[in-house]
């Protein structure tokens, strides 16, 4: 059973499942007792037998209710771990045991756009979990006596480099499935870009993208898309590259960020993370842009609009922009509840009228870049739900759709020189449009080249 929980319909789904299997056995168990076999029996044995045959029958109605649920489930862009759990309605409990584990907190700390989550579940609790680390690794999680184990299955693959392109005329999702390009990948691709290119507001027919990635199988078995390698991808007439590059491959460089075994960057070396998010939620549309001089819709009279209204529904996860310190957290005149983060480098954000704070959230505390705070709300002055969302620089406001955002760290100089090693075949590959004889030399056989959307 798949599942995209970030619609309601799938968690209808789910607990019709759930309802479904209860009826399933009800009508089972009723149709045997009423069957000419139990009658039968009934001649047969005293009443001590039929005692116990009941409770040996209900005893395994009651296990056949409870066999766990699989629930598979695609990720979303604002989903984590938290946000998932509560769109199943699992225990919270199970939630923390979890991240108590140290050799897990890292395998489920972040989570990635379009990849597959396998969840057991049974009576609200996890019984099983399964991810995908790498394409031949495997977490299986499973509830034990005394708590959760874990492991991770080794899967020997073959891989095969691709190359695959195309030409946007409507929608990014549209183009990938046009060249025979999955979903997945495209969800991955725009997750690439996602500092430098809006692709709800910017992507124009005409943009265009190749990317270089594995397409994996194992035994003859097509298992779909391995990593993205390499894609450069081209919006309205600028061209951006990103090159996957192991964090092991230069491991102790201390300028990596700590986010995971890799990273995307530039030909140069220069991460394609930007320090803060252009937008720190997913919206529907913006309500209202920066204006010195815009007429303040309720008030009725000329107000500096010192940031920007990113309209999305009540309850619409909120993200820190960037890593850094909560420096204020409540409710404040017509902002509503409101959260402010100081970062480094004298910079400052502000997000307001949210509908209620992420659990546990108190001023003092850090967060990470992508970290949910909030929740989108219409607290304070605001005629509909949205989010007001402010970038100040050493106190002065800034437009946060034009501001120039920093990049993160770079690799750093000690390092360029095996970045740019790794990098050459990758970038020759997407200026030809197929897999350079020195990349494909470098993977170890049985990998093999071939070509998609061509």
């Amino acid at each position: 059973m798949t599942l995209e929980i970030g619609s309601k319909n799938g968690v209808m789904s789910l607990l019709k499942a759930r309802w479904l299997q209860c009826t399933v056995v009800a009508v089972l168990a009723l149709t045997w007792w009423r069957g000419e076999g139990w009658l039968s029996d009934l001649r047969r044995l005293d009443e001590g037998a039929i005692g116990e045959r009941i409770s040996a029958e209900a005893e395994a109605a009651k296990q056949a209710v409870l066999l766990p649920l699989t629930i598979d489930v695609i990720v979303g862009a604002n989903d984590t771990l938290e946000v998932i759990f509560r769109k199943l309605e699992l225990s919270v409990t199970d939630l923390a045991s979890l991240r108590a584990l140290p050799d897990l907190r890292r395998s489920l700390d972040r989570l990635y756009p379009g990849e597959l989550l396998k969840f057991g579940v049974r009576d609200s609790e996890l019984v099983s979990l399964e991810r995908q680390l790498s394409p031949s690794e495997t977490l299986q999680v499973t509830r034990e006596a005394d708590g959760f184990e874990s492991e991770v299955i080794v899967n020997p693959l073959e891989r095969t480099l691709r190359v695959g392109e195309a030409t946007i005329r409507n929608s990014l999702f549209q183009a990938a499935g046009e060249a025979g390009l999955s979903d997945s990948l495209a969800l991955r691709i725009a997750d690439i870009f996602r500092w430098d290119i809006d692709f709800v507001l910017d992507i124009q027919p005409g943009d265009r993208f190749r990317v270089i990635y594995e397409e994996l199988s194992q035994d003859g078995t097509p298992l779909g898309e391995g990593d993205v390698l390499a894609v450069e991808f081209v919006n309205q007439g600028t061209v951006y590259r990103a090159i996957r590059f192991e964090h092991g491959e230069i491991a102790g460089d201390a300028s990596l960020q700590d986010d995971g075994d890799f990273g995307y960057y530039t030909p140069d070396g220069k991460s394609l993370r930007k320090a803060f998010l252009r937008a720190p939620l997913e919206f529907t549309r913006v309500s209202s842009r920066f204006n010195m001089f815009r007429r303040h819709p309720v008030l009725n009279r000329i107000r500096a609009h010192r940031g920007v209204d990113y309209a999305a529904p009540i309850g619409t996860p909120v993200k820190a922009a960037g890593e850094g310190r909560v420096r204020f957290i409540g409710n404040k005149g017509g902002y509503g509840k409101v959260i402010e983060i100081q970062h480094a480098n004298e910079v400052r954000t502000v997000y307001g009228h949210l509908s209620r704070f992420a659990r546990g959230l108190r001023q003092g505390e850090r967060v990470r870049q992508g970290e949910i705070i909030g929740f989108v709300g219409m607290t304070g002055l605001a005629t509909g739900p949205h989010l007001h969302y402010e970038y100040l620089l050493r106190g002065i406001h800034k437009d946060p759709q034009k501001v120039a955002l920093p990049n993160d760290r770079p690799i750093s100089a000690s390092r360029l020189g095996d970045f740019k090693a790794h990098a050459a075949p990758l970038l020759t590959s997407l200026e030809n449009g197929q897999i350079s004889p020195a990349l494909l030399a470098r993977v170890a056989p049985p990998t093999s080249t071939g070509t998609a959307g061509r």
